[in-house]
């Protein structure tokens, strides 16, 4: 009883961890807007090829959803295992009810 009772606690720590952790580690972006970049273009002309900064901002926009994507597959998995090891408590809390609830059966020797 005393080992199912510590998987129980040991498994909620674990969930707690899941949940806790990722919060600690994973990174924020700043708040604050990002300084212009330098204009590298001479002519004005609207003829010319794209103009740098907002090729920049095209990139940056594709490699901010890249990341986003990542983020929302991890989200998704880790919310998999929490509602996986979720259900295995609940059955390690059912199982250990019922063997609180059975009375433990007496040894019986046989009368010679």
């Amino acid at each position: 009883m005393r080992y199912q009772l510590a998987q129980i606690i040991q498994t909620g720590c674990w969930l707690l961890g899941l949940i806790v952790l990722p919060g600690c580690v994973t990174p924020t972006l700043p708040t604050e807007s990002l300084p212009p970049l330098p204009c590298r273009v001479t002519s004005v002309s609207s003829t010319d090829a794209p103009h740098p900064v907002s090729q920049n901002q095209t990139i940056m926009t594709h490699a901010l959803q890249k990341r986003l994507q990542e983020k929302e597959r991890t989200i998704a998995a880790q919310t998999q295992q929490i509602e996986v090891l979720s259900s295995q408590l609940e059955a390690l809390k059912q199982i250990d009810q019922e063997t609180r609830r059975q009375p433990r059966k007496r040894l019986t020797y046989p009368i010679p």
